[in-house]
């Protein structure tokens, strides 16, 4: 059988620049499905701490905080690596029994230190 030469497949070069290029494309999908795996996981540790934000004010709702003193509270550790701290402060000179109460929650993830904290007016 005669063949044509150049037409019996693929040249080495070929190969190469089509393997490069599936290697770009499956590098990107890759970078991809690492941020969002790791934005997935920031995102659990932002609502558990606001989860821990939310139970302590409601625990706060029950009880006459107008006899809190200002100033930061006690810092609770928390189950996971959470620590808790309120933060009590008068914002009006004219409502003293008004109380501001900022919790706020701490915590070391995988991208290193973070927080987030919830403020509410008594």
């Amino acid at each position: 059988m005669n063949r044509i030469r150049g037409s019996g497949g693929f040249t080495l070069v070929e190969v190469i620049i089509a393997s490069i290029l599936l290697a770009i494309i499956v590098g990107g999908i890759a970078f991809f499905f690492l941020h969002a795996v790791r934005g997935s996981q920031q995102m659990d540790q932002m609502s558990k701490g606001l989860q821990y934000s939310r139970e302590k004010l409601e625990e706060l709702r029950t009880i006459d905080v107008s006899v809190l003193p200002d100033g930061p509270g006690p810092e609770e550790t928390l189950p996971g690596g959470y620590s808790r701290r309120i933060v009590v402060s008068t914002p009006f000179d004219e409502y003293p029994a008004a109380k501001m109460i900022n919790c706020v929650v701490s915590w070391s993830g995988p991208e290193g230190a973070d927080s987030t904290s919830l403020c509410i007016i008594f």
